[in-house]
């Protein structure tokens, strides 16, 4: 891993459930690593070594993936270079409730510090998924940006995340049933039924808030939910997380136009995302105010 000297030296590392949109993946002050999908035997980088047209096509296949959380070893390697460079960094962690990442990486810095003292970084519990992580990243860099010090940057994630909502449908409850968070029958019916689970990100977990028979009541679903929440932030890049069919991508994109909002990108989820969400799943994520008039609570 080669770690360039920034100006302003801050540097943000998120892991590979951060789905950023395109215009930051490159960002000079960004750094990522990896968690691992796991396929018939086979551990793959995520984002380095398998994207998401890989994963679908072992799904395709018959194959459910696993996953595991980011090499500690991984960790190591970054949080020493950036110690040996004088580089001050922050990780934006996959929420803690859903891996064991944003742990491992206290656990090595705190190894870490103690052999360089004078090393600044600091681990923040991101609470979200996805988009939802993506949404806190691109503040923190333009922050870094603007000459942020390290503590601002802490307290800034830690205001903007109770304003972060993700909102997502699934179409296969039978990947539910596999990781554990529907019964066999219920995945049997719901599939007989159409039932569509309507999920959120809430306080780092995934929870089933609402269930939808079809398609196009899942999407209204979501976007009344949206309706909801996001008046106070309409002029936001909003994002819109798919995998599988671009027509409820194009839906959604209408109806934010109808909701007043101007610009919106859609992001293709994470290989570690789509194994658990399976090969449908579309979503929209959002901040449910401004940045700025979040960050003057500080």
């Amino acid at each position: 891993m080669q770690l360039e000297r920034s100006e302003n030296m801050i540097r943000l590392l998120i892991d590979s459930m951060c789905d950023l949109p395109k215009e930051y993946v490159n960002h000079p002050n960004l750094d990522m690593v990896s968690l691992n999908v796991i396929a018939e035997g086979k551990v793959y980088r995520d984002k380095r070594e398998i994207d998401l047209d890989g994963i679908n096509k072992l799904i395709e296949q018959g194959i459910v993936p696993t996953t595991s959380q980011v090499n500690p070893g991984d960790f190591m390697d970054y949080f020493e270079k950036c110690a040996q460079n004088d580089i001050t960094c922050i990780y934006l962690a996959f929420t803690s409730k859903l891996s064991g990442s944003y742990e491992t990486a206290r656990l090595i810095l705190k190894e870490v510090t103690e052999k360089y003292p004078e090393f600044r970084c600091e681990v923040v519990d991101s609470l979200q998924s996805g988009g939802g992580i993506a949404l806190i990243a691109v503040e923190l860099l333009k922050l870094i940006d603007q000459g942020r010090d390290l503590d601002y940057l802490v307290q800034a994630a830690v205001k903007i995340i109770p304003h972060t909502h993700f909102y997502f449908s699934i179409e296969d409850l039978n990947w539910l049933y596999m990781g554990g968070r529907v019964s066999k029958g219920a995945a049997v019916v719901g599939g007989f039924l159409k039932i569509h689970p309507i999920v959120s990100v809430e306080e780092g977990e995934l929870k089933i808030i609402g269930k939808s028979r079809g398609n196009k009541k899942a999407q209204n679903t979501i976007i009344e939910k949206v309706t909801a929440n996001i008046t106070g932030n309409l002029d936001q890049n909003v994002g819109i997380a798919y995998n599988g069919s671009m027509k409820a991508v194009e839906e959604y994109e209408h109806a934010l136009r109808l909701m007043g909002v101007a610009k919106m990108e859609p992001v293709p989820i994470g290989c570690v995302l789509a194994a658990h969400l399976g090969l449908q799943a579309t979503g929209i994520y959002f901040l449910d105010m401004r940045p700025e008039d979040i960050l003057k609570l500080i």
